[in-house]
């Protein structure tokens, strides 16, 4: 039997939780790497390994040379610049495009880039009326994010800032969020299927539905301003857009070059088409030249939910991812609770339940009508 492809992803919380389960759909062999013994990801990789990147132990370093590649699955700037170090230093192939990645990680100057490029994005504080999202510069997703209700909130708020903070404060929209991928390098990219993103109280994301109600202008002029921020950038690897409708105008809310969580499964199971084996089409150099939307192996679009639920203490509550991150190792269920697929950490009899659940239909109905029965499931549980 050949050798399977094998990809070193290094992360085993909510990034890692995603690059293993797309390694584990396409057929390649995961190995995992993370300091926690009890990761998320732990469970779901084909080999586990307890470490410590930064170290570089014989066990990793030999891991890394003998990867066909190696994935970085987290945002540690530390670990990154180990990881950008050994890349220089070995013939190895890193999936990650570091120097993307600082301009994207910065809320600061991703948002300067979106000025000097003219492509839509809310109004920053004082130019703009309250609400307000207050959020930290360089920290990704929901992270610190919060809302502030009047200018007077705004204007305390900066005043507190200890020295060296970095906060961007703008306005608070209210229409919905949107997210698309964008994989290749310069000249040669693709888009993917836009996704919803619904948030949390906490504007966490705790669940994404696709296909979108968009219309085809609208998907037009997000992959159109998906490939204008990847050639800006010069980007070689993948990125991801997240938007908000401002009444039919969509504005860049977040860029981010590095594997996202949550949105590759829902494309996955409504497409196809699964973003790691594009990456690793682009990094073995299996990628056809020119700009364009969707790869051809594509289905019928199925109609999907991914979600998290959590049960506690007698209640029934859907949070954002973050809950997924505190899990202990995560295992996949198919046809479990009523549910197409569903990632938990949850034994039978234990009081707490955390999982990610997924589902699909041929059409919205038939969607709503699984999503319903799983929620029964779920309710007999309290």
């Amino acid at each position: 039997m050949d050798r399977k492809y094998t990809i070193v992803i290094v992360g085993g919380k909510l990034q890692g939780v995603e690059a293993v389960y797309l390694a584990r759909k396409a057929g390649f062999y995961s190995i995992l790497i993370d300091r926690n013994p009890f990761a998320p990801a732990s469970a779901l990789c084909d080999e586990f390994m307890c470490g410590d990147v930064c170290s570089l132990e014989p066990e990793v370093r030999e891991a890394f040379l003998n990867a066909d590649l190696i994935l970085p699955a987290m945002e540690n700037d530390v670990t990154l610049a180990v990881l950008q170090g050994f890349g220089k230093a070995h013939p190895v192939k890193i999936a990650f495009d570091f120097n993307a990645y600082a301009i994207t990680a910065s809320k600061r100057y991703s948002d300067k880039l979106f000025h000097e490029n003219r492509i839509s994005a809310p109004a920053y504080y004082p130019d703009c009326k309250a609400p307000y999202i207050v959020k930290p510069s360089v920290s990704s997703g929901s992270n610190g994010v919060r809302s502030l209700q009047t200018e007077k909130e705004a204007a305390d708020f900066l005043a507190h800032l200890q020295p060296g903070e970095e906060w961007i404060v703008q306005e608070q929209l209210a229409g919905p969020s949107y997210s698309i991928e964008i994989i290749g390098r310069p000249g040669a990219y693709r888009t993917y299927q836009v996704t919803e993103i619904h948030m949390d109280d906490i504007y966490d994301c705790n669940q994404v539905t696709c296909p979108c109600p968009i219309t085809e202008k609208q998907k037009r002029a997000f992959e159109d301003t998906a490939v204008k921020i990847a050639e800006t950038i010069g980007l070689y690897g993948i990125m991801d857009l997240e938007v908000i409708d401002d009444n039919g105008v969509f504005k860049v809310l977040e860029i981010d070059a590095r594997i996202p969580s949550q949105t590759p499964t829902a494309v996955l199971h409504s497409t196809g088409v699964n973003l790691l084996s594009e990456i690793v089409d682009l990094f073995e150099d299996n990628w056809d030249e020119g700009t364009g939307s969707l790869p051809l192996n594509v289905q019928a679009e199925r109609f999907v939910s991914y979600e998290h639920y959590h049960i506690s203490e007698g209640k029934l509550q859907s949070p954002g991812e973050h809950i997924m991150g505190a899990a202990g190792p995560l295992k996949l269920y198919t046809g479990y609770l009523a549910a197409d697929e569903v990632l938990t950490d949850y034994r039978e009899g234990d009081r707490i339940l955390r999982g990610t659940f997924v589902n699909s239909g041929t059409t919205s109905q038939e969607l709503e009508a699984k999503r319903i029965s799983m929620c029964n499931e779920l309710k007999a549980l309290i």
